[in-house]
């Protein structure tokens, strides 16, 4: 199946017994081959998984999806990300707004750039441990409202997740310094 797979570099995260957790893989394709890089235990939503995302529903969406923004709490310096990588530290004034009534529905929006429209958000600088380091899963690129929103690969609290998917930070750091453009993940049981 990774063979199939039109893509240099490859996440998979599969479900284990264990309701809320999962296995991290990732692979780097090497002339046509792809290769395990990275191995790690990880957490996914406390609701387990869904192949029909719904705001609220505190499952992992199951799919392929590419990977967007990474964000957290680093210069990007400090982190050595790939320079094709959007990366963005984050600070007081940057939302994930999560309120389907919302014309940001499922978008970064800096406050003091836009108008507040929006009841709920996350306020991302409040989870320093959880976005120290992240990506965004771009499982809603059209912003549906309802259809989920600000799920992330992002460091783990040793806790499932509301419909992220978390690893240890040593391991998220360590993906951060490997991937590049045009990566993709599949989320799986």
């Amino acid at each position: 199946m990774l063979n199939k797979i039109f893509a240099n570099q490859l996440i998979v995260v599969k479900r284990q017994n264990d309701f809320n957790k999962a296995i991290l893989s990732f692979y780097e394709n090497r002339e046509g081959r792809f290769y395990k890089v990275l191995e790690t235990e990880a957490f996914i939503g406390k609701n387990g998984m869904t192949e029909e995302k719904r705001e609220g529903d505190g499952k992992t969406p199951k799919g392929v999806y590419e990977l967007g923004l990474a964000f957290g709490i680093h210069d990007r310096k400090a982190i050595s990300i790939d320079s094709s990588i959007d990366y963005i530290k984050i600070n007081q004034n940057l939302y994930w707004v999560d309120d389907v009534n919302s014309i940001y529905y499922n978008q970064l929006v800096d406050s003091r750039e836009v108008k507040n429209d929006w009841k709920s958000a996350e306020h991302l600088i409040e989870y320093p441990k959880q976005y120290e380091y992240a990506i965004e899963v771009k499982n809603n690129i059209c912003n549906v409202p309802g259809n989920g929103s600000a799920i992330f690969l992002h460091c783990s609290d040793n806790n499932p997740t509301a419909g992220c998917i978390s690893i240890p930070k040593e391991k998220m750091e360590e993906l951060l310094r490997k991937i590049k453009a045009g990566a993709i993940i599949f989320i799986d049981e």
